[in-house]
């Protein structure tokens, strides 16, 4: 189930609210929290419900792991890295397993089939948030947590699938205060609004580009110059527009259940650095390599080498998590050298214009070796971005926004009136694409704009834009597309 589906909306949006307060409303405490299990097992389970076996058995062996944590006084530190080992097993059975096997065919010449294992939907975000639960409870084994307690934790559906990634003394306090089951407008409003705000920047713009992206890396053999760069600009727009906008939603639903999620973003393509870049994107995901991964190799005790070793493997690692390919890798492997560079004094350029726009260069290629997939189209883009080619696709790129339906109005009425100008039009359309996503970018954050508002009252118009996004989204619901993260 999609956030930006009709059954999410209309159907298991609302009656999941009803239950929940309806529950809490009656005093049953304990049982809201399993109707709250249950509601998230059935969104994640209705994309396959294949998937419910393996994230049910994940919980229930992690769980026992982290009651023999609290109760076993000798050999802690086995049973944690036996608990380690069992996450990242089963992360790397299911993500990594073709990536070895790539790896060994061509290292010894070998030609082993490919076991094409499909990846569960969020093993990658539930797989870290467990991961964390279960080293804070070697760390402080006197906490004491309930299974439902646990259980919601990790299954909770806003975040279940794409983050953010919640630590366990974020989320589990919340659910223990009463006070925050009982229906707050001010928190609902909050949540609603930033919702709407979530998934119009989803369907709005994140998929307009998307469409851009999507064709450029299609008739990837015959992009030339300003194409390959259009195409990697609309990929950063996307990807970042794509990504917030879920974290915009997941805070939002859970904010209509009374709850608050830790922010994901804070304007990352305003930065003017690459460590600047990594401190506003994906903050719970460097937020979990720095707390579980680069403090414990020795963080930035050990002397400028070992620092910037540190620096470099957390990113590498980083990569990795994204995804099995050497693309990913070396997308993370350009990150840590960028951040490196950035923490280098004599590198450093003072905060304006031009620091901005090489921070966002630099972003702009490397997203484009991220979204690549393989070296071959990554090789392919980078040649055609460097390597002048005139124009002679660039129309043709434009062109295939000529098939959305937000524009069906004017590019049919142009193809009516006077076709010989139809190119030019989806160059405009692209343009003012463009033109709204830099105004977006340079201004309020969807979570300043929420808060914004609701310290001055709920403005009217800003109720009627919201009244008018929602519309347009509704309108737009029959092209329900997938979010990018849902691949990671």
């Amino acid at each position: 189930m999609l956030f930006n589906s009709a059954i999410f909306i209309f159907a298991f949006l609302p009656l999941t609210l009803l239950g929940w307060y309806g529950l809490n409303r009656i005093k049953l405490h304990r049982p809201s929290l399993w109707f709250l299990c249950a509601a998230s097992l059935f969104f994640y389970g209705y994309f396959h419900p294949a998937y419910l076996i393996l994230i049910l058995s994940s919980i229930a062996v992690n769980y026992l792991f982290i009651l023999a944590l609290r109760h076993i006084r000798k050999g802690r530190k086995a049973l944690l890295v036996l608990g380690i080992t069992a996450n990242l097993g089963l992360l790397g059975y299911f993500k990594y397993t073709d990536f070895l096997i790539g790896i060994i065919n061509d290292l010894a010449g070998k030609d082993y089939p490919l076991k094409n294992i499909l990846l569960p939907l969020g093993i990658s975000f539930y797989t870290l948030q467990q991961l964390s639960c279960l080293i804070d409870t070697y760390r402080t084994p006197e906490k004491a947590l309930r299974f439902d307690e646990y259980a919601a934790y990790v299954c909770f559906f806003p975040q279940l699938i794409a983050g953010p990634i919640v630590l366990s003394d974020e989320l589990i306090p919340q659910f223990r205060d009463l006070s925050l089951r009982r229906f707050d407008s001010g928190r609902f409003s909050k949540g609603i609004s930033l919702f709407i705000l979530g998934l119009a920047k989803k369907m709005l713009i994140a998929d307009l580009f998307g469409r851009v992206v999507d064709f450029g890396f299609e008739k990837i053999y015959w992009i030339d110059t300003p194409s390959a760069w259009m195409v990697a600009l609309c990929y950063a727009i996307q990807l970042y527009f794509d990504f917030s906008a879920y974290c915009d939603m997941a805070r939002g639903l859970a904010s209509m259940f009374g709850f608050s999620l830790p922010e994901n973003f804070d304007s990352p393509l305003k930065a003017h650095g690459i460590r600047e870049h990594w401190s506003r994107w994906h903050m719970t995901l460097t937020r979990f390599f720095t707390r579980y991964v680069y403090i414990p190799l020795g963080g930035s005790r050990c002397g400028q080498f070992r620092t910037a070793f540190n620096i470099f493997l957390v990113f590498v690692l980083s990569g990795l998590w994204h995804g099995a390919a050497w693309t990913f890798v070396i997308w993370g492997a350009l990150q840590g050298l960028g951040v490196l560079y950035s923490r280098r004094k004599h590198f450093r350029l003072k905060e304006g214009f031009v620091s901005w726009f090489f921070t966002f260069v630099f972003i702009v290629i490397s997203q484009m070796i991220f979204r690549s997939g393989s070296i071959d189209f990554m090789l392919r883009m980078l040649k055609a971005m460097f390597t002048p080619a005139g124009v002679h696709f660039f129309p043709e790129l434009c062109s295939c926004l000529a098939v959305v339906p937000e524009f069906y109005m004017i590019t049919r009425a142009v193809e009516a009136l006077a076709p010989q100008y139809s190119a030019y039009v989806c160059i405009g359309l692209l343009a003012v694409l463009l033109l709204i996503a830099a105004f977006l970018l340079h201004g309020r954050n969807a979570r300043q704009l929420v808060e914004d508002e609701a310290a001055k009252g709920w403005r009217f118009r800003f109720t009627l834009l919201l009244a008018l996004l929602f519309a347009c989204e509704v309108v737009s619901l029959n092209q329900v597309s997938t979010f990018l993260y849902f691949n990671f």
